[in-house]
C-alpha cells in the first residue's frame, strides 16, 4: 500500500512518516509539500498512485480545495482522500459536501488510533 501526505509542514510530515513506519512498516509513504507537486506526482504514469491521500486544508498558494478541484479532472479511482486540519472549521465542513471523494476530516496531529480507524476502512 502507498500513502501520500500533501502538507507544507516538514516536521508534521516527518512525524507522520515515522508513525506510519512504526504501525505499518510495509506502507510506502510519499510526501508532497505543495498542491502542484502532488498533482504532478499523480499525473506521472511511471508512478503507482497511492491508495490514501492525507491532504492539508491550509496550504500556501493553492490550498486543499484547489487540489480537489484539479484532482476531479484526473478521473482517478481507488484513492481515499482525507482532509487534514488543525482545527475543524464549520465552513470547511460545509464546503466538503461538494466533494464526495473526501471520506472525512482528520484533525492534526495524527495518532495511532486515528490511523488504525482509517486503515480499517
Amino acid at each position: 500500500m502507498k500513502v501520500m501526505f500533501v502538507d507544507d509542514d516538514a516536521i508534521n510530515n516527518e512525524i507522520n512518516k515515522m508513525l506510519l513506519a512504526k504501525l505499518y512498516p510495509t506502507v510506502e509513504v510519499v510526501i508532497q509539500n505543495s498542491v502542484d507537486n502532488a498533482l504532478a506526482y499523480l499525473k506521472d504514469t511511471a508512478e503507482t498512485n497511492p491508495q490514501k491521500i492525507f491532504l492539508d486544508v491550509n496550504l500556501p498558494i493553492k490550498n486543499g480545495w484547489d487540489f480537489l478541484n484539479e484532482y476531479k479532472t484526473l478521473h482517478l479511482s481507488g484513492i481515499d482522500l482525507y482532509m487534514l486540519t488543525s482545527a475543524l472549521d464549520l465552513l470547511d465542513a460545509e464546503i466538503r459536501t461538494k466533494y464526495p471523494e473526501v471520506k472525512d476530516f482528520v484533525e492534526k496531529p495524527l495518532y495511532d488510533y486515528k490511523l488504525e480507524k482509517i486503515f480499517k476502512e
